[in-house]
């Protein structure tokens, strides 16, 4: 019995069978792999020749050139016995950069803009501080050498860093794969980071995502142990249900808050993401994230590559890279293409010059043209050429004479059949010992990149069907592998295809045993890892079942249904509806009856994801599917439902068909709201009354001490409600919105909080304003809101902020008080998916209410390119559209070469080509054009328009905070227009506005407070008491500059001084007009103060 063999022993067993097993005359060496990371790339013109004889190349490396190579990216390539004649290895190592000169230079630049600080600094763009280089060319041509030349430079810098995720062609369907494994890689050198930039990390992750860290857990494990030791969940409980309609709002501010936290620590910061023609949906919208985030002002680098003959106009790469070329400009980032061509002669001779040692230049042209004409060119095939040339003892090296010698002849004969790369490859691989083949094969079908004990499952489960003798160890094997350089192994015990060529090849090895293959590995996978290894792997495995799964085994439809969930809890939609579609394939004719909540859940989840691609017709037949089953209750269909009725309303505007539609579910439920819609308005009243009466009655201790609703049936009815309190709201129904809102109010006191709790007080506080005027109890109502939120997380937190603060509270609190809580809560907004809202908080917070508090035009103009990107970049193109309006009469007002300034018109918004008819919209031109009028000191054009439009701002946008002060600036031209003109229509309108604001003040509103002083003082102007005009002038004054608000400063200062004129008190009415000037000018109304220093 023959002895043991050790490790060592088996290698050299394996190398023997390999060199035993060659069927080919020419062949006499065992495999070995050089190094060819020095590739080569660049497009040149093709040049042939028909050259033949026979040449020779000298060689003075041999004893370096024997030595192994084990570093950069390697291929096959062959290496002679001692003492043959081919003894030396193709030097591929010291191969120097050929024909990519160009498209080198082309990378650098863009890195170069990139990091040059002192360009943005001087343009204020740090948007443009943000690259997107894709590069295209064909399989084989050098694309990835030509991005790998960058990451030098990168690492040159302190802490630069470079990191590639690469895509699969088994796995094209799997959401975020080459994204993950970039991030994944980010992970791994941020934590290496010095420990200051790590903290900062873990700080900024931990504060900006919170639990939401959780999304990005699922997609990136390394990501757990960089935040491991700082990730605490907040201590409040969540209730909020998580809706499928802002997961990628989510995930989008999760990848975004997760690339600033990186680019902070690590800059500059290069992501190279390889074989973009593979890359999923999710993916390239994770691309599109990133390269539009505004609010990143750290510099970033992405590099895509792509095989340009595998992407055509119906691809979804292609219609990706249409989109961003179009937001280049709005996003203030740089797209730069690169194409990659194939070699011509000249750069092929270099290639032989330079990998055969010390060459006799004149005989290569025909070695050269030969390596043409059957590569075409390709950069990679013409080194597997090479390399097979020199295998098959067709280039060798006389170990006499040292020189290199072929017969051109005699190579052009014996490879008229190579026909690609793949096919040659192939040829090679089944040279290899039968069970490394095998092993290999495996290893094509995990992926581009598997770990240790993944293949080693899959290699001692299944590997022993694939040989006849007994299997080898997979760590013996795969050490052979990487000795070969056929797979090179990465750190964490990782391993991955030197180039995707060779997994190609691998699968090839298959043959007509491809689809069984697949199904074999996929299921060993399935059942041997534990769950969560099942779950981190959980695409790629069900994809390997899908591909192989000819035979419809019902038992992977469950698979399927747990690859659907996860795709859609990670937003992706299109792969989350193919899982459910092919796990429903897979179900039984009479599913039903025997496996019916199996059944359920996968045609649930289809009909919803397919409505969120937009698919309609399908969603509809597998809604329909479910809604004709007789036996299922209420709650198994409402999802269904529900999803039916927002369609109708979101995507058709027919809110009041899906009113209609939550009506008769509510009916259906036990819930009946009303017994006829003409009922509603006494049915309101009542409710409210009732309901203010029972919220008062209770005392605050009881609020402090609710617990979550936790009945499933009334948290179905909650939902229910709060889809028709939006409805009724969209659809104009008033009433029914407020008695909706009380049936959820009268709910959360009797089963406990829900995530709508806190909107819906709110909610009811802002009608008890509108409607009564009572902001007492409002203010109740707006505290128990508050408590709510700061106790439970998931509660649309930025929406019910926007409302207690933006449409209630500043009703009864100073406008600075209100400004810091909500600009707080928009990265709660963006974080939760609740982009309306956020954006909302956002333009009140940098735009409209510094405007209303007379915060410097210039600060303010600063914030609107900014907030105008997020406004778009979240699709709220009725916040855009406002901030257009606000930005272009700010610009007019502080802009003294403008043409015409009293008119709204300019390069970013003209009124007079504006057709956009919606309510909000109108409200704010109108505001504006008033706003230009009185700054401009046109009283009577300013009064004019103040009767056309009266209370218009207020019906079209309630609850807008712009309510309190909008009023005032309609009064203003109206007193001065009516003590200029002496007509009644003036002093009418003005009286009432001045009545109004006067209710304000009493109920205790502080912010109009100078407000009633300044137009009292104007009432008694106009009715010429000027004794109390002047004290009430005064008075006014007092109070203005208390708050600090410039531009009424400016404004009443000016209008003293016409009073002071008026009253032939000249001096004092230059030294409140030099008051007037001084304010205007620190508001920056430059127009005006031209003006004003006229009158001097």
């Amino acid at each position: 019995m023959p002895p043991a063999l050790d490790d060592e022993s088996k290698q050299n067993d394996l190398s023997s069978s390999y060199r035993s097993s060659d069927e080919h005359s020419f062949h006499k060496a065992g495999v070995s792999v050089v190094s060819a990371n020095r590739s080569v790339f660049s497009t040149a013109a093709t040049v042939t020749s028909e050259d033949g004889g026979s040449s020779v190349l000298s060689s003075h490396k041999a004893a370096e050139l024997r030595k192994p190579r084990t570093t950069g990216r390697r291929s096959f390539s062959y290496q002679a016995q001692s003492n043959d004649s081919t003894n030396q290895a193709l030097d591929f190592e010291s191969m120097p950069l050929i024909g990519r000169e160009r498209e080198v230079a082309t990378l650098d630049a863009c890195f170069a803009r990139m990091i040059d600080a002192s360009l943005h600094e001087k343009n204020n763009t740090f948007e443009s501080r943000k690259e997107l280089v894709l590069i295209a060319g064909k399989s084989g041509s050098g694309k990835t050498a030509v991005t790998r030349t960058l990451e030098k430079e990168v690492l040159k810098h302190t802490n630069g860093i470079f990191v590639q995720g690469k895509f699969d062609m088994n796995t094209s369907s799997e959401p975020f794969s080459g994204i993950c494994k970039a991030f994944g890689s980010l992970c791994l050198k941020i934590k290496e980071a010095p420990a200051q930039a790590l903290c900062t990390v873990q700080a900024c992750i931990n504060k900006e995502l919170g639990s939401d860290v959780d999304l990005l857990l699922h997609l990136i494990p390394e990501l757990r142990d960089l935040i491991s030791d700082t990730f605490n969940d907040p201590a409040v409980m969540d209730i909020g249900a998580d809706e499928i309609d802002s997961k990628v709002e989510r995930l989008r501010f999760a990848f975004r808050v997760l690339m600033r936290a990186f680019s902070s620590a690590a800059s500059p910061m290069v992501l190279f993401l390889d074989d973009l023609q593979w890359s999923d949906v999710s993916s390239l919208q994770v691309l599109d994230f990133l390269m539009t985030d505004a609010q990143n002002e750290n510099p970033l680098m992405i590099i895509g590559c792509y095989r340009s003959d595998e992407v055509d106009e119906n691809s979804l790469l292609h219609n990706k890279i249409v989109a961003l070329q179009e937001m280049t400009e709005k996003h203030w980032f740089h797209l730069t293409e690169i194409e990659v061509g194939h070699f011509g002669i000249n750069e092929i001779e270099q290639i032989i010059t330079s990998t055969l040692p010390n060459p006799n230049v004149a005989g290569t042209l025909g070695l050269a043209t030969i390596c043409l004409k059957r590569t075409l060119g390709n950069p990679f095939f013409v080194l597997e050429f090479l390399k097979m040339l020199h295998q098959e003892g067709l280039l060798h090296c006389d170990a006499n004479s040292d020189l290199w010698t072929w017969d051109v002849d005699k190579i052009d004969g014996a490879t008229m059949s190579t026909a690609n790369v793949v096919a040659m490859l192939h040829d090679q691989m089944t040279k290899l010992p039968h069970q490394v083949q095998a092993l290999l094969q495996c290893a094509a079908y995990i992926g581009s990149t598997f770990t240790g004990s993944t293949i080693d499952l899959v290699w001692t489960s299944y590997g022993r069907r694939l040989v006849e003798s007994k299997t080898e160890r997979t760590a013996l094997l795969l050490d052979f592998i990487v000795k070969e350089q056929i797979l090179e192994k990465a750190d964490n015990n990782t391993f991955r295809w030197v180039h995707d060529k060779l997994q190609e090849a691998a699968l090839s090895l298959t043959g007509k045993r491809r689809e069984s293959f697949q199904l074999d590995i996929g299921r060993t996978l399935y059942y041997g890892l534990d769950k969560n290894q099942v779950e981190d792997e959980l695409f790629a495995i069900v994809d390997l079942i899908n591909s192989g799964n000819v035979l419809r085994l019902t038992e992977f439809a469950s698979a399927n249904l747990r690859a659907a969930e996860k795709a859609r809890d990670l937003s992706a939609f299109q792969s989350a509806a193919e899982y459910a579609a092919h796990g429903i394939g897979l179900l039984k004719n009479d599913k039903w009856s025997t496996d019916r909540s199996l059944t359920l859940k996968l045609y649930t989840l289809a009909a919803e994801m397919e409505a969120m691609v937009g698919n309609f017709a399908a969603s509809e037949r597998y809604s329909s599917e479910v809604l004709s089953q007789p036996d299922l209750s209420i709650m198994e269909t409402i999802p269904l439902k529900m999803a039916k009725a927002s369609s109708t309303g979101s995507n058709d505007l027919k809110f009041d068909d899906s009113v209609k539609v939550y009506l008769q579910l509510l009916d259906e439920m036990g819930c009946k709201v009303t017994w006829a819609r003409r009922l509603v308005p006494v049915q309101s009243i009542v409710k409210l009354m009732r309901i203010i009466k029972r919220v008062k009655a209770t005392p605050q201790s009881f609020y402090d001490k609710m617990v979550p609703m936790d009945d499933p049936r009334q948290k179905a009815i909650a939902t229910v409600y709060s889809k028709l309190v939006y409805y009724s709201y969209m659809a104009g129904d008033m009433l029914l919105f407020v008695l909706t809102a009380c049936k959820l109010v009268e709910m959360t006191l009797d089963y406990g909080v829900n995530e709508f709790s806190a909107k819906c007080f709110a909610s009811l506080g802002s009608a008890i304003i509108i409607s009564m005027e009572d902001y007492t109890t409002a203010t109740t109502f707006n505290t128990i809101a508050l408590s709510m939120l700061r106790k439970f997380r998931g509660m649309h937190s930025s929406e019910t902020t926007f409302i207690i603060f933006g449409a209630n509270l500043c009703w009864v609190k100073p406008f600075n008080e209100v400004l810091t809580p909500m600009g707080n809560v928009v990265t709660e907004g963006l974080r939760s998916g609740d982009l309306e809202y956020a954006i909302c908080n956002l333009v009140s917070n940098k735009i409209s209410l510094p405007y209303t508090m007379g915060r410097p035009l210039a600060s303010i103009l600063n914030e609107c390119p900014k907030t105008l990107i997020q406004c778009e970049d979240a699709a709220q193109s009725s916040n855009a559209m406002a901030l257009k309006v606000l930005w272009q009469m700010m610009k007019n007002l502080s802009d003294p070469s403008c043409p015409n300034p009293s008119e709204l018109e300019g390069d970013i918004f003209s009124a007079e080509s504006d057709e956009e008819t919606l309510n909000t919209h109108v409200a704010f031109v109108n505001l504006a054009q008033g706003e230009l009028a009185l700054f401009n000191g046109d009283y009577e054009t300013a009064a004019k328009r103040a009767l056309e439009v009266k209370d218009m701002f207020a019906k079209l946008c309630p609850g807008f905070l712009v309510n309190i002060a909008e009023p005032f600036s309609r009064a203003v031209p109206l007193y001065a227009a009516a003590r200029s003109t002496k007509k009644r229509k003036y002093r009418v309108e003005a009286r009432r506005l001045l009545k109004m604001i006067g209710k304000w003040k009493a109920a205790g509103n502080p912010n109009v407070l100078y407000y009633h002083l300044f137009l009292t003082a104007e009432q008694f102007a106009l009715d010429k008491k000027y004794d109390s005009a002047q004290q009430k002038y005064e008075e006014a004054i007092e109070a203005v500059t208390a708050v600090g608000h410039l531009h009424h400063l400016g404004l009443i200062h000016e209008r003293y001084s016409d009073f002071l004129e008026e009253r032939s008190m000249n001096e004092k009415s230059k030294e409140s007009l030099r008051q007037a000037i001084r304010y205007y000018r620190e508001w920056g109304a430059g127009v005006k103060v031209e003006r004003l220093e006229q009158r001097l």
